[in-house]
């Protein structure tokens, strides 16, 4: 399996499960057992939350643009990974975490905008990161 290979199952197979939960993203406990009470009697995708059926999050957004970079540039370049972050953020995406928004719509450089965002805010370490993460990991390391 070649890199090009690699990248694209990581980011489909998450983007499958990212579609899935993300009608009940922020839902209250047992909200997926109360819409779907006999299991494996579903058969598709539904949308709900705020979401259409198949609909991805920011998430999958920004996990995919990861994948492009590490392809594109050949490796890790946090610049051009934070820059196509800022563009997809300038496209008002459906879906945005507050943190993440704030670090990108800051008008700093990439290596300085998250530690603006905690001097002001004392807010850091998202859970995000590990969501966005993986395709470094499919593409990077055989």
């Amino acid at each position: 399996m070649n890199l090009v290979q690699r990248a694209i199952g990581a980011v489909l197979s998450s983007a499958v499960g990212d579609a899935l939960g993300a009608p009940f993203e922020f839902g209250a406990a047992g909200a997926f057992s109360s819409r779907f009470p006999v299991p494996a009697a579903g058969g598709e995708m539904s949308g709900g939350g705020g979401w259409d059926a198949g609909d991805a999050t920011d998430d999958t957004q920004m996990a995919v643009h990861v994948a492009e970079s590490l392809l594109e540039r050949g490796g890790l370049d946090l610049p051009d990974i934070f820059a196509r972050f800022q563009r997809w953020a300038a496209d008002d995406p459906k879906d945005i975490g507050l943190q993440t928004e704030d670090v990108l719509t800051r008008g700093l450089p990439w290596d300085q905008a998250a530690a603006a965002h905690y001097r002001s805010s004392h807010r850091a370490a998202g859970i995000g990161a590990l969501m966005r993460g993986y395709p470094v990991g499919g593409v990077l390391c055989p």
